[in-house]
């Protein structure tokens, strides 16, 4: 592979910063296609590869988006990885089958032979999940003993593993000691796998002594981890200190955390969406509506980046002014967005064409123009593309939607541009094809949008003894029977355990009576169709209890006939207290699908108000995040509120 220079890096990472502004204009297909030419050129780029993760998560594409996350925890696995393999021995010793007895999964797409040494290892977990625990830590010591001049990687491992099930049978301080003990052996004082270990050891054992040597621990991972690791620990690090009275570091610590936090959930800052904006035309109506992490802007900075701050900020005049001066293109085009800012289409219609006519493939400026050729504009724009001696002009702008197509093949945008070029130079039978598919793609857009019977689940996925949160979709679908013959719940499709698809036959019921005792206005024909239900993401079975809420909401969806948002995700155990009243139990892994959410770029998460304290007490989230996403509720009635509005009216 050729070696990248200095300036190719730095090309590579401004493109990066755009397709990340990219993801939160809503502007998809194109950060795609930017991110996998920068993964063309770094394959193991962990930005690059956790964008793309996000990309596919945003678009339901959850098989790739693992893909993308079993590639990062391969490359977490090269520096601090021995806690990941540790939960999953542990992990196969639970669950045999799933472990499949000789082999050790460590991510989708990844299973590695175990060999001898490490099924011993595997044997000494076998014998902790036979509540065998001192056994078990013997056997840890008698295989760190035998390996510990052969193979250094494995006597750590062994070590490490002796001293989590000490932790784990409620021996604390027996595992601090042989943390400690470790450290003082030459090549591990200052390894992360050790480090990261103590300082959940040290917190469990609390006290103001084990609490500073906590802090000191956090502040050297803070240094050297490179995983997200490192963002955790911010966050444990703001705890620690503020359990040990230093208000002023944990405020510090909390704003790095939050800050490392969101760069790492790939959510760009203003002072980010500017400079790209600076570089690549992006119109400032959508730049107006995403929402980037508010940052100050350097009183140093470049003209056109304080002139699209000025823009942004509502100062028009003053932004026209650093324009003006500018006179390059892109410094046109911004200008065009200024005159609609200020509502002289006119003027950004004239504008647009000049800016066009110097660089006729932007199809951002090609869609604008042809969006907006009708009444009094539609003469110029004609003229531009479909004119007298235009044809290259209309060669480029056909050239450059049609890519946008395959770029983009289910947005209509693109194809009703076409339409609309094809008509302006009198070409019928293409308009009306163009037209017909922009129409269909437009009506297959809005039943996404807004979907009656879909309802986002906020999950866990667990791979390589980490867990993942992430966001899929339950679905609930109605045909009709004789009236009054229905009311049964037909199908249960998707790749469910045996208990959850028990739990969704009960939360139907439930579900059913709840509707028709609150409401009957709304439901009195609930008895004339038959229902079914599927959960997406087959490849791994899906289990546990959390999908009550959303489940409950997919049904009432279908018997309401009333689209839920696809903006908002729910998680949230239900239990029935009596035929009109749904209670709805605390989650477990509350702070990684809060995660989840997060990095799906949704407005709203739905969670029981039991799991309100679970946060307050976490340290994976921070609390800016959490309070502006997450919405918690005591029982249905409140969750139906949230996802329906006022049913009473």
């Amino acid at each position: 592979m050729d070696v990248i220079t200095p300036a190719e890096n730095a090309r590579l990472d401004e493109r990066l910063r755009l397709a990340g502004v990219l993801v939160e204009t809503g502007d998809l297909p194109a950060a795609e296609a930017h991110v996998l030419r920068i993964l063309a050129e770094r394959p193991q780029d962990r930005d690059a590869l956790g964008l793309l993760a996000k990309i596919k998560h945003i678009r339901g594409e959850l098989s790739a988006a693992f893909a993308c996350w079993a590639q990062l925890n391969a490359l977490a696995a090269e520096g601090e990885g021995a806690r990941m393999r540790l939960s999953s021995m542990l992990r196969l010793a639970q669950d045999p089958e799933r472990g499949a007895g000789e082999f050790l999964a460590l991510g989708q797409d990844h299973l590695w032979r175990l060999p001898a040494a490490l099924l011993e290892l595997e044997g000494a977990f076998r014998l902790f999940v036979a509540l065998r625990p001192d056994e078990a830590r013997a056997a840890c010591a008698r295989l760190a003993q035998k390996v510990r001049h052969d193979d250094r990687d494995l006597y750590k491992l062994a070590v490490l593993a002796e001293a989590w099930i000490a932790e784990l049978a409620g021996d604390t301080e027996g595992a601090a000691r042989v943390l400690e003990d470790l450290g003082k052996e030459r090549g591990f004082a200052g390894d992360t796998d050790r480090a990261l270990a103590l300082v959940r050891v040290y917190e469990l054992l609390g006290g103001p002594a084990a609490l500073e040597k906590a802090i000191h621990v956090c502040e050297y991972l803070v240094r050297t981890l490179r995983t997200f690791e490192r963002v955790t620990t911010l966050g444990r690090l703001a705890a620690l200190c503020r359990a040990s009275g230093r208000e002023q570091e944990a405020a510090d610590y909390d704003r790095q955390f939050l800050a490392a936090f969101q760069a790492r959930m790939h959510r760009p800052t203003l002072a980010d969406a500017l400079e790209a904006a600076s570089h690549d035309y992006l119109p400032l109506a959508r730049l107006a509506a995403a929402r980037f992490v508010p940052a100050e802007i350097s009183a140093g900075a470049e003209p056109r980046v304080r002139a699209l701050h000025l823009a942004l900020g509502g100062r028009l005049a003053e932004a026209r002014q650093l324009m003006q001066r500018g006179g390059e293109v892109l410094d046109r085009k911004y200008l065009a967005d200024v005159a609609l800012l200020e509502g002289n289409e006119a003027l950004a219609v004239r504008l647009f064409l000049r800016a066009l006519a110097e660089d006729p493939d932007d199809t951002r400026v090609i869609g604008w123009l042809l969006d907006h050729a009708r009444g009094d504009h539609e003469g110029a724009v004609r003229e531009h593309f479909a004119g007298a001696a235009k044809s290259a002009n209309f060669s480029r702008a056909v050239a450059a939607l049609e890519a946008r197509v395959r770029e983009a093949p289910r947005r209509p945008a693109a194809w009703r541009q076409l339409a609309t070029l094809h008509r302006l130079a009198g070409d019928a039978a293409e308009e009306r094809r163009c037209a017909e598919r922009a129409a269909a793609l437009a009506a297959a857009e809005a039943r996404r949008e807004s979907a009656v019977g879909r309802v986002l689940s906020a999950a866990v996925y667990h791979f390589a003894g980490r867990a993942k949160g992430l966001v899929h979709e339950v679905w609930a679908g109605r045909k009709p029977v004789p009236p009054g013959h229905g009311g049964f719940l037909d199908e249960i499709l998707g790749n469910l355990t045996a208990e959850l698809t028990q739990a969704v036959r009960n939360t139907f019921l439930a579900v059913r009576e709840y509707a028709r005792a609150n409401l009957p206005h709304l439901t009195a024909d609930i008895l004339d169709f038959n229902y079914s239900y599927k959960v997406t993401k087959e490849d791994e079975p899906s289990g546990g209890l959390s999908a009550g809420l959303p489940t409950a909401l997919a049904f009432l969806s279908v018997f309401l006939d009333r689209p839920v948002a696809q903006d908002l995700a729910a998680s949230g155990m239900l239990v029935t207290d009596a035929h009109d009243v749904l209670v709805v139990r605390p989650v477990g892994e509350a702070e990684e699908k809060v995660r989840g959410a997060y990095n799906r770029d949704l407005r709203l998460l739905i969670l029981p108000e039991g799991n309100r304290a679970d946060l307050a007490r976490g340290v994976q989230v921070p609390r800016p995040v959490w309070e502006e996403l997450v919405a918690f509720v005591p029982d249905l009635d409140s969750a139906v509120r949230l996802v329906f509005g006022d049913l009473d009216r």
